[in-house]
């Protein structure tokens, strides 16, 4: 329930507050093109590398056992 999303810089996504096990993330443009799908065992922090995108507006998709949660970014 206190999972956040973020970037550091344009160049990665942080995922904060997560629970141990696995997870998934994906990235979708606003159109629903997904740019980005990747898996990953959580542990509490974990940062992605972003591929070289342009800015804009994007939509973050963690799914986990707890369940799934989507949020805006916005990268410069």
């Amino acid at each position: 329930t206190s999972v956040r999303i973020y970037k550091t810089k344009n160049i990665n996504l942080r995922i904060a507050g997560l629970q141990n096990g696995e997870a998934t993330v994906k990235l979708f443009t606003l159109l629903g093109k997904q740019v980005l799908a990747k898996s990953f065992i959580a542990n509490g922090t974990k940062n992605i590398a972003l591929p070289n995108l342009a800015s804009g507006i994007y939509i973050v998709k963690l799914e986990n056992k707890a369940g799934s949660l989507s949020k805006k970014i916005i990268l410069e």
